[in-house]
């Protein structure tokens, strides 16, 4: 996998088997290994496997840990990594409003951090290392840079010809807080940042793991899937996060508290829920990290009336010492209820469209195509599926227009048990069922980089997009995207569905799915598909364990962030519809034999002939098997050969003319 974020990845061994406690977890595997008998290897988990804390302390209107990335862990490390605290340094930026450092600076920025912008765009751009260099000559004791590409967030970066004379730490943050320390700076608020690879030296200090609080289920869903009482285990709440101590000394009592509150649109906030976790006695400073969680998950519903608006869910960090340090004591995440829209990713309601700011893709010069993608349960249905959003990158980060052929989009109903598979609530081959399909045609031109696409769904049988495909109740979809080799797709790169997903696991006996990985995902590199539950695909993505039922092993540091900006849009079915004009293109597709063993005959034909035919095989869990294109197509029946083909469960998606369509077939041997 080749990440835009440069997040570092750090294989761990994937242990078999949790451990856990009616509240809290010491230091969990998933940051960092252990020695038999619970004794700790090291003492620095936090900056082995989650990275620095990097936060802006003042003003408190913009405060908090930010997204970044470092050069020092790139591919190929450049400039120094943090070994001796920056607490509150203050910031410098240039006197003018677009300085990108490209040119000596004429002034000290002694014993300051530099802020400097990525570019400029459109030409005149220069090395990510002259900037640091420029800067650390004129006395900066470290360097950030801001991604001036409109809503992107950090990105690696390369030395380029000066980077090696750079002996200062050197980061990336992404354009959103970027423009917010930009804008107040620029407004004469003093702002001030911490770096830091662990504490700050403080006797007394706990915090939370950036991005380790345990939101919902989803960031947004249709308000009428929460009911008053009685809502399906999926949607419960289940409050607590990942704590460090930070400090020298040990915590004593240290819980977390949690209040969910709820903003109905265009009224109050109010009150909700509340509950606290209970306490760890004796939080050892050297065990750096637990997991606290509260005992009970709970039911919520919206107040008033329709019912959409915003959840902000509150956690607090209480104990019985003083915390010297208590600006990461208290953290928000907030989820919404709407009308149509089904996003695991930050959505943006203004611009009504899921907010990417990295890309994540497999890299390399010839890969194959990947699925990916978020689950989403329904708990009540007959809506219907109406379109699916996305966004994908260009190779290599470029911007410009998106070249790439037709892009496929699907929908999968998760039926656990089916295909021959136990009912054990984990996504195993055979348990998904296409049940509606899009495509996205490329607009070579005006298609570009970044931008958030709609693809119409329909009925993956006959490619028709006229009637929409109605969702059932008490159903998981895995809403997924076929993304074109070389290309990247479009993640959060702030949302972690990790603290989540490891809570429910470990404290509520429940797993659930935040999304499906991609083949070569695991940590074994293979992608064999098999009916040992042991090897169903896991809940979280990047996790580099295959191991369901080592959800503790999973490694924190390769997660952040990575959710699928894919939304899922749906609409009242009762409701008139715009009809879409557009020309057929299939007659008939049909396979046989099927079952089939070592081919199947595949008989095409089309109602206009077609420059370009394409035949893709997805397996059973979603996956990406193979392509093969034929040109100047009518019609044609060719032999195609499945003898590589492991038993089970495949889809053949045919594209045409701008439309597709898919057929099921079964190897058997």
């Amino acid at each position: 996998m080749k990440q835009f974020n440069a997040v570092k990845k750090l294989l761990i061994v994937a242990l078999l088997g949790v451990a856990s406690s009616a509240s809290g977890q010491i230091h969990p595997y998933a940051f960092g290994p252990q020695t038999i008998g619970g004794t700790a290897t090291s003492s620095n988990w936090y900056k082995d496997y989650v990275g620095l804390r990097f936060e802006v302390t003042t003003p408190a209107a913009i405060a908090g840990d930010k997204a970044y990335t470092a050069a020092w862990s790139g591919a190929t490390p450049w400039g120094a990594p943090v070994t001796t605290p920056l607490v509150n340094v203050p910031i410098i930026m240039d006197s003018t409003a677009d300085s990108f450092g490209c040119t000596s600076f004429p002034y000290s920025m002694g014993g300051k951090i530099a802020v400097i912008w990525r570019g400029p765009l459109g030409g005149g751009a220069c090395e990510f290392g002259l900037k640091a260099l420029n800067a650390q000559t004129a006395g900066a004791v470290a360097v950030v840079l801001i991604n001036e590409y409109p809503g992107m967030g950090p990105i690696g970066m390369a030395a380029g010809a000066s980077g090696g004379g750079v002996t200062i730490p050197v980061f990336m943050v992404g354009n959103l807080d970027g423009m917010a320390i930009s804008g107040q700076y620029r407004a004469g608020v003093p702002v001030k940042m911490t770096i830091t690879p662990w504490g700050l030296g403080n006797r007394n200090d706990m915090g939370f793991v950036p991005g380790g609080v345990a939101g919902w289920h989803a960031f947004a869903i249709p308000a009428d899937q929460l009911v008053s009482s009685g809502n399906p285990v999926a949607y419960k709440g289940l409050d607590g996060a990942f704590v460090a101590n930070y400090g020298t000394s040990a915590g004593v009592n240290v819980k977390v508290a949690g209040a969910l509150y709820f903003t109905p649109n265009g009224g109050l906030q109010n009150l909700i829920y509340t509950d606290t976790t209970a306490a760890e006695a004796n939080f050892n400073a050297i065990d750096s990290i637990y997991a606290i969680f509260a005992s009970n998950e709970y039911n919520f519903a919206p107040t008033g009336t329709p019912g959409k608006g915003r959840f902000d869910l509150k956690y607090t960090i209480m104990s019985d010492t003083v915390d010297q340090y208590p600006l990461d004591n208290t953290t928000t995440v907030s989820f919404y209820t709407t009308d149509s829209v089904y996003s695991k990713s930050r959505y943006d309601f203004v611009k009504n469209a899921p907010i990417a700011t990295i890309f994540e893709g497999i890299g390399g010069t010839t890969p194959p195509d990947y699925t990916w993608g978020p689950m989403y349960y329904v708990a009540h249905g007959g809506k219907g599926i109406s379109s699916v959003q996305f966004s994908i990158y260009n190779p290599n980060g470029t911007l410009g227009p998106i070249t790439s052929g037709p892009m496929n989009l699907f929908v999968f109903k998760w039926v656990d048990g089916s295909g021959g598979q136990p009912h054990d609530s984990l996504v195993e081959n055979g348990e998904f069922q296409l049940v509606s399909q899009g495509v996205y045609a490329f607009n070579g031109t005006t298609d570009t980089s970044g931008v958030v696409f709609k693809a119409r769904m329909g009925d993956p049988g006959t490619g028709s997009i006229t009637n929409p495909i109605v969702l059932d109740s008490n159903s998981w979809y895995y809403v997924a995207a076929e993304v074109p080799a070389t290309y990247f797709l479009g993640c959060d790169g702030y949302l972690d569905p990790y603290p989540r997903v490891y809570g429910r696991a470990n404290h509520a006996g429940y797993i659930e799915y935040s999304g499906v990985e991609w083949p070569g995902d695991y940590n074994s590199g293979t992608n064999t598909m098999t009916a040992s539950p042991a090897s169903a695909t896991a809940p979280c993505p990047f996790g580099e364990t295959a191991y369901v039922n080592s959800i503790d092993s999973f490694n924190y540091s390769s997660m952040k962030g990575l959710i699928p900006s894919i939304a899922l849009i749906v609409k009242d079915t009762a409701r008139s519809h715009v009809a879409v004009t557009s020309v057929k293109a299939f007659a008939d597709v049909s396979l046989s034999p099927n079952p089939a063993s070592e081919y199947i005959n595949v008989s095409i034909s089309l109602d206009h002939p077609a420059t370009t035919v394409t035949y893709t095989i997805i397996d059973g869990l979603g996956r990406f098997v193979s392509k093969e294109s034929h040109n100047n197509i009518s019609s044609e029946t060719y032999k195609m050969s499945t003898a590589n083909l492991a038993p089970g469960n495949y889809y053949l998606v045919v594209n045409a003319n701008g439309q597709a369509l898919s057929r099921k077939f079964v190897i058997v041997r």
